[in-house]
């Protein structure tokens, strides 16, 4: 058996450059952040909460309605652009002939509703938040019912804790 003879002590390495700070994504809050990003699911785990989180808000009639009148909001506006843009077409024989300023007045209108209606179902949405982060915590990810931020392993005495992100003292259903 042979061994090897003892290796001097390496030189301490020198400390790498600070590097530049990776792209983080923009948040426009264009759809709302329903967990702690820093948590990964899968596609299909992703779907299976939010079918659980469906079925939890559908026995929810106060957070339907809520939801459902938000939605619903800009409908008049809807009809608005419609019936104006209808008046812009004039027709013969219910065939459109020509196309006047209404037309355009009516699609301007249509695009404003398209947006509006946009941010009121992300209004409608921060209804649903607290579904999913129950979802997430009934499935065995605790999550932060107030922020949605992970909390990692259920504390094996029960005892409540708060969440480090936010402090809020609400723990997850077990």
């Amino acid at each position: 058996m042979t061994t090897l003879p003892p290796q001097p002590p390496q030189p301490p390495q020198p400390p790498l450059p600070p590097q530049p700070p990776l792209p983080q994504p923009v948040d426009w809050n264009w759809w709302p952040q329903f967990h702690d990003p820093s948590l990964r699911l899968s596609w299909r785990e992703q779907v299976c909460i939010h079918w659980d989180a469906n079925l939890r808000m559908l026995r929810d009639w106060s957070a339907c309605g809520k939801f459902f009148g938000i939605s619903v909001l800009p409908f008049p506006l809807l009809v608005t652009a419609l019936l104006v843009a209808q008046g812009g077409l004039p027709s013969v024989n219910g065939i459109p002939s020509s196309v006047n300023g209404w037309f355009y007045v009516g699609m301007v209108v249509l695009v404003v509703y398209l947006y509006v209606q946009h941010v009121a179902f992300m209004v409608a949405m921060r209804g649903y938040l607290p579904f999913v982060r129950a979802a997430l915590s009934a499935r065995g990810y605790p999550t932060c019912l107030a922020c949605g931020h992970l909390l990692g392993p259920l504390d094996p005495l029960g005892a409540p804790r708060a969440c480090p992100e936010c402090g809020s003292g609400n723990s997850p259903p077990r």
